[in-house]
């Protein structure tokens, strides 16, 4: 049953996190600097050099998606066992 459960949350999990995410000052700022770096990134590098770079953010960000996923997924499996 807690795997049902569990599953049954799981595609409005990144949507949920993304309007959790969009109502902190704190990530809102860490984006803009994040889009203010990367406007540089792209300014200062070549076709070719910003190839690499954009696929090496790429990755990074799938890897952080996974985090997010089994952290959520890991908080969600605490709280059944604490409401058990």
């Amino acid at each position: 049953m807690e795997k049902n459960i569990l599953e049954a949350f799981q595609p409005n999990i990144i949507e949920r996190l993304g309007e959790v995410y969009w109502r902190d000052d704190g990530y809102r700022e860490a984006f803009e600097k994040e889009k203010e770096l990367a406007n540089r990134v792209r300014e200062t590098f070549s076709g070719e050099q910003m190839d690499i770079v954009e696929e090496y953010h790429s990755a990074i960000s799938a890897t952080m998606g996974i985090c997010e996923l089994l952290a959520y997924r890991q908080g969600m499996k605490d709280m059944v066992s604490i409401l058990k």
